[in-house]
């Protein structure tokens, strides 16, 4: 969909990851932390997302305690390690998470899993944003997690395009 000689008048109108990245500075910075963990995906989503965060966090004397990476089709023990690695910093309460919802949903059942409630104060980007999957059956790991999720509103007279099947 990038190659506008094929698709000219296609737009993309999702702010940039750096954007979510800020707001996240901001909340931490609003709650006075100086000291947090990050989470990130494999791939351009995630490791952007996680490396725009540390530059504007080094910016506000923002710590970073542990940086920890979710592979491309990760094995369920790889959970399990991040969030031990997670938890081996005690003053790193606050984990900032670019993390799809599928691994996300992992993570906190290995954190429910290694009996780790109340632990962690999690700080979740757009792809968690407003969806239940991440938590259910399992809310008492997310108890207090903060998400974002850009601004929507709807215009008047614009097509939405939600979901489509291309055939060749």
């Amino acid at each position: 969909m990038s190659d506008k000689t094929r698709f000219g008048y296609f737009s993309r109108v999702v702010p940039p990851d750096n954007f979510q990245a800020q707001v996240i500075v901001d909340i931490v910075k609003l709650f006075n932390w100086t000291y947090v963990s990050t989470v990130a995906v494999e791939g351009d989503y995630g490791e952007k997302g996680i490396e725009y965060f540390k530059q504007l966090a080094s910016k506000e004397s923002i710590c970073i305690a542990e940086t920890a990476k979710i592979h491309l089709n990760p094995k369920p023990d790889e959970f399990i390690r991040i969030v031990k690695q997670l938890n081996s910093k005690p003053n790193a309460r606050g984990v900032v998470l670019f993390v799809d919802e599928d691994n996300c949903r992992k993570l906190l059942d290995a954190t429910r899993r290694l009996g780790y409630i109340n632990r962690f104060l999690w700080i979740g980007s757009d792809s968690w944003g407003r969806k239940m999957y991440p938590v259910k059956n399992q809310e008492n790991v997310a108890v207090g997690a903060i998400t974002i999720l850009p601004k929507r509103k709807p215009l008047k007279g614009t097509i939405y395009i939600t979901a489509f099947n291309l055939i060749v």
